[in-house]
């Protein structure tokens, strides 16, 4: 559904249990920001817990934990999450201090500045995670032009200096009713929480009018290699190229490719490198769906002195599989596979008031409803042509972090 100001919302009824899953997205992340803004969305994110109009310092909180409720957030790339699961009789009260923390956040000097450093002890902590790390230098790697290049965690200088007025601008400007989707699942009535969501996000007014959507579209260019050197045991690479946006039907090929390709024991990658020949501790493969552009990846871990021989068997095994496509054993395989692990998810109310959330938020519900059975379409052919229209040896890109 649809409201006057922008709003949107998307409800499902489910009394197989008694709790429900309340969600706010907001369509504001890292892309969104400029250089001198490296880390507001996150910082925001934490800030907006720290009390409201109707709800100020901590009551949020202590609120959902006396109703024997779960509250947390999340920011990305391209979007920020808040979410409350708690049992039934509580789900309205928590829809509405959700509602009130993204709407009326009071941004007190005086719990912004400890915050600060809370948010900058997190960046510490991210830099001294490998994994993490070359999640930032792969994205900044593969993305030179759009928006997807900028950090999530963001910058320490940017995080201890940014002053209040600069961060109560950022906020007016992105949290916004015609950014923001509500999600509600579980023990519900309909109309009722209809209601709450009209007569609280449904009459703010959307003030965000100088607000610039962020290039998401990345022009596709030379792949280049990314090495750095830190106190690792092992080396850790990504290595990928760019894919489809949400608005392709390839998205669905990629899918099933990169699952082919590294989901799992049977996967082409982890027969070859692990168990044959014994190259790496682990590999895997993904598609990354974005709003934008999507991108492919690999994750390998491995001996540094095994980097080049790593590399090119990667290469041989994508070289391969997008001159042969894959077998009729492994597309059913991995169809089969793709199904389970969507259904076992989707069995979480949370899980699945976070998909419809997502996806509505984007206003393609349709790409989570009828996900599956776009899935069952794919075809060997069409395996085949995602890896030829997007892939070659030359659009690998990579991104390494060797052992000092």
């Amino acid at each position: 559904m649809n409201f006057k100001n922008g709003l949107s919302a998307v409800l499902k009824k489910d009394t197989s249990v008694p709790i429900v899953s309340v969600n706010i997205w907001v369509r504001t992340g890292s892309v969104n920001e400029i250089p001198e803004q490296a880390g507001l969305s996150h910082f925001i994110e934490h800030l907006v817990f720290k009390g409201s109009k109707n709800y100020p310092g901590n009551t949020v909180t202590e609120n959902v934990e006396k109703m024997g409720g779960l509250i947390n957030a999340a920011t990305s790339k391209e979007y920020t999450c808040f979410y409350i699961d708690i049992q039934k009789d509580g789900y309205i009260e928590a829809l509405k201090m959700l509602a009130d923390m993204v709407t009326n956040p009071l941004f007190p000097e005086e719990e912004i500045r400890p915050e600060r450093k809370v948010v900058i002890e997190e960046i510490q902590r991210h830099k001294d995670t490998p994994q993490s790390e070359l999640f930032e230098y792969f994205m900044g790697n593969i993305y030179k032009k759009s928006a997807y290049k900028n950090s999530i965690i963001g910058s320490e200088k940017v995080i201890a200096n940014i002053p209040r007025e600069e961060i109560i601008k950022y906020f007016k400007q992105n949290y916004v009713p015609s950014k923001m989707t509500v999600s509600v699942v579980g023990d519900i009535d309909i109309n009722k929480t209809k209601k709450v969501i009209e007569d609280t996000l449904g009459k703010i007014q959307n003030t965000g009018s100088d607000y610039n959507e962020p290039l998401l579209i990345e022009p596709y260019g030379k792949a280049t290699e990314f090495i750095v050197k830190d106190k690792t045991a092992h080396s850790y690479m990504l290595a990928g190229f760019l894919g489809p946006d949400i608005s392709s039907k390839d998205i669905y090929a990629a899918d099933v490719a990169l699952n082919i390709l590294g989901d799992g024991k049977s996967s082409r990658l982890n027969k070859i490198l692990k168990e044959d020949k014994q190259l790496v501790y682990s590999v895997s493969s993904s598609f990354l769906t974005l709003a934008g552009t999507g991108s492919a990846y690999i994750s390998a871990v491995f001996d540094k002195n095994k980097y080049k021989k790593v590399v090119s068997e990667i290469t041989a095994v994508l070289d391969k599989f997008a001159d042969e496509g894959p077998a009729q054993q492994e597309l059913d395989r991995v169809k089969i596979n793709i199904k389970s692990d969507r259904l076992f998810d989707l069995q979480s109310f949370n899980e699945l008031a976070g998909q419809m959330g997502y996806w509505k938020l984007y206003n393609r519900l349709d790409i989570f409803e009828n996900y599956l059975e776009n899935i069952e379409k794919v075809t060997a052919e069409d395996v085949k042509n995602f890896m030829k229209k997007y892939y070659s040896e030359e659009k690998l890109s990579k991104a390494v972090i060797f052992p000092k």
